[in-house]
């Protein structure tokens, strides 16, 4: 490879790591979000967030793809990939280190989405009674408001109550629920979801760009 190649491949590489700022920046504001409305953000995360990180990661990287791949063949394909890795990186690190802000600080928005997430794993899995573990934290509110949720459980499923498993795991927040007989177990948890998100973009982004 020429140096010349070389070269323009380094700057190509390096204007899309410049790209990181505004896109922490992106993912800031939607942590922001999150603090606001935990719940929400999950679904804001999973539909409007999903769409504006694919627009701005792969506008820039597909125009900067096109260039390194017809000048510098598969050394520029991987090194593409591996900034457009670094760059999803950064953004779902610093969300999740939002999120664990927010679940360490036990306002109304995180418990009331703890709840639902609760609600949503015995519904999911369907059944009477249901095993509930969670971290140190989280399993104290719940043992402190259990049977306020047995009572909301049962108006929004129709029935249904939760026990609490008193060995907690460590998780940055939600839940794992298991029947009673231990057959079907939900993993509900805020890493879990962040974790689907970020399949789902990186994939789409690929496609993008046309390098899976």
């Amino acid at each position: 490879m020429s140096t010349n190649s070389m070269e323009m491949e380094a700057q190509l590489i390096e204007k899309i790591v410049d790209k990181r700022n505004a896109i922490k920046a992106k993912a800031e504001e939607k942590a922001g979000k999150i603090i606001e409305s935990a719940e929400e953000e999950v679904e804001k995360i999973k539909a409007e967030s999903e769409k504006q990180i694919i627009s701005l990661v792969g506008s820039e990287l597909r125009a900067v793809n096109d260039r390194i791949v017809g000048s510098a063949g598969l050394e520029g394909r991987k090194m593409l990939m591996m900034a457009r890795q670094k760059i999803l990186s950064e953004v779902f690190e610093e969300a999740e280190r939002r999120l664990g802000e927010l679940a360490k600080g036990m306002g109304p928005d995180y418990t009331t989405t703890l709840v639902k997430m609760i609600s949503e794993s015995a519904s999911a899995m369907g059944g009477e009674e249901f095993i509930v573990t969670a971290n140190d934290r989280d399993l104290a509110y719940i043992k402190k408001n259990l049977k306020t949720i047995n009572r909301d459980l049962k108006q929004t499923l129709g029935g249904g109550a939760i026990k609490i498993e008193d060995d907690p795991i460590d998780i940055t927040g939600g839940v794992v629920v298991r029947n009673n007989d231990a057959t079907k177990t939900y993993y509900n948890t805020l890493k879990g979801k962040l974790d689907t998100v970020r399949a789902r973009i990186e994939a789409e982004v690929a496609q993008i760009l046309g390098v899976i």
